[in-house]
């Protein structure tokens, strides 16, 4: 246990200096009420905007002749300057909305034309991406008019012809719409938009933690330049065991740090980072441990605290832009926002807004084992560089 003292004594050198503290804990809390409010004004500008014509994806699994009036005639013909109808495969569609090519969709039961001249209802299910309310509100209206107008036309129709013995085949209209038409199924329906605020909370809170990395490592480059690492090795501290505490200490002010901007921005912004407590939990650890072990291999390798700093915030500051904490994320190709997962910040940060648009922990359980893993990893490069320096030195 001899690398605790050591993670103490960075603990207490941190604790002592008053601009660590402005540095770790009221930047960030300013940052992100700046961006969130800016960036907060603007999305309630967008939402003035009329809705733009958009796509909807049709299964039709009944082919009878109400079903086709109802695409080909009202949604085709009759709403064309706001409804472009498109068809597809039942499988086919379900993909389409689940990679969020196509925003809404409907798929039309077999028995649609039948049930619904017989007045026992049927139901058409309803897909959409999360945050497609107005549009899914728009083709939900106009399903379940068309619903109501058909068995009144059908009466009417039917009244003007001879009676029939018995009313055989005749309309319950009585009985008619108290069964729902509409079965909406929302892929991944748990799905909540993410705020502005929500989404720099994360994207700040996790520039700041490799900011805090990059802080703590110079302090272990320094200690190596001043000759300090190597009269700590004179007290039987192994290379494990200076890593290891370099590392605790590290991710123990890296946790402090996190959850105080969890707490602030949720206390201060209402900020929700979503119901799943245990899953932020664990993805902050693994996400600390990510970059903590990151942050003591680059350690290893430099040679002077002065070239370590300058290295050090490029690179955070090339990583968080990549990352997304400067640009949002959706505005990249999806295979840039693929590549960043592989950086301890864009998989940090793309699982927190996971963990806030409503996702369980069971999700994000390959996030946090890539995590995790990438620390350990980087750890251990850590540890073999600082052994072969030693043996080249002193062999």
């Amino acid at each position: 246990m001899r690398f605790l003292w050591l993670a103490v004594k960075d603990l207490t050198l941190v604790a002592r200096d008053k601009k660590a503290f402005l540095t770790l804990i009221m930047m960030p809390l300013l940052l992100i009420a700046i961006l969130g409010s800016a960036f907060g004004n603007m999305m309630k500008e967008d939402e003035a905007v009329s809705i733009k014509k958009f796509t909807l994806g049709v299964v039709n699994l009944d082919q009878g002749q109400l079903s086709r009036v109802l695409t080909e005639e009202v949604f085709s013909k009759n709403l064309s300057k706001q409804i472009a109808v498109k068809y597809y495969q039942e499988d086919e569609l379900y993909k389409k909305i689940q990679d969020h090519k196509l925003e809404i969709g409907i798929v039309i039961d077999k028995d649609f034309t039948e049930s619904l001249m017989s007045g026992k209802g049927t139901k058409v299910q309803l897909l959409t991406v999360p945050d497609t309310v107005i549009k899914a509100t728009i083709v939900q209206n106009v399903i379940e008019q068309f619903s109501r107008l058909v068995p009144i036309e059908a009466v009417v129709s039917q009244m003007s012809q001879p009676v029939q013995a018995g009313n055989q085949g005749g309309i319950d209209i009585e009985g008619y719409g108290k069964k729902p038409l509409i079965n909406e199924t929302t892929i991944d329906a748990k799905t909540k938009p993410v705020s502005s605020f929500q989404y720099y909370a994360a994207a700040m809170g996790v520039m700041f933690l490799l900011m805090t990395v990059v802080e703590g490592v110079s302090t272990m480059v320094l200690e190596k330049e001043q000759e300090v690492f190597n009269r700590l090795l004179l007290t039987n501290l192994t290379y494990s065991n200076y890593l290891l505490g370099k590392m605790l200490g590290l991710i123990t002010i890296c946790l402090t740090q996190a959850f105080i901007i969890i707490l602030g921005t949720s206390l201060l912004f209402g900020v929700d980072w979503g119901a799943s407590v245990s899953g932020i939990i664990v993805m902050t650890l693994a996400f600390v441990i990510n970059a903590s072990g990151l942050g003591v291999l680059v350690g290893s390798l430099m040679k002077t605290e002065k070239s370590f700093g300058v290295a050090g915030m490029l690179g955070t500051q090339i990583m968080a832009a990549l990352g997304g904490s400067m640009v949002p994320l959706y505005v990249f190709p999806d295979w840039v926002v693929f590549i960043t997962k592989f950086l301890p910040n864009g998989l940090a940060l793309q699982t927190y807004l996971d963990l806030m648009s409503g996702a369980v922990i069971s999700k994000i359980l390959p996030a946090i084992a890539a995590s995790v893993g990438m620390g350990l990893f980087f750890f251990a490069i850590g540890l073999i560089r600082l052994s072969l320096e030693r043996r080249g030195k002193y062999a």
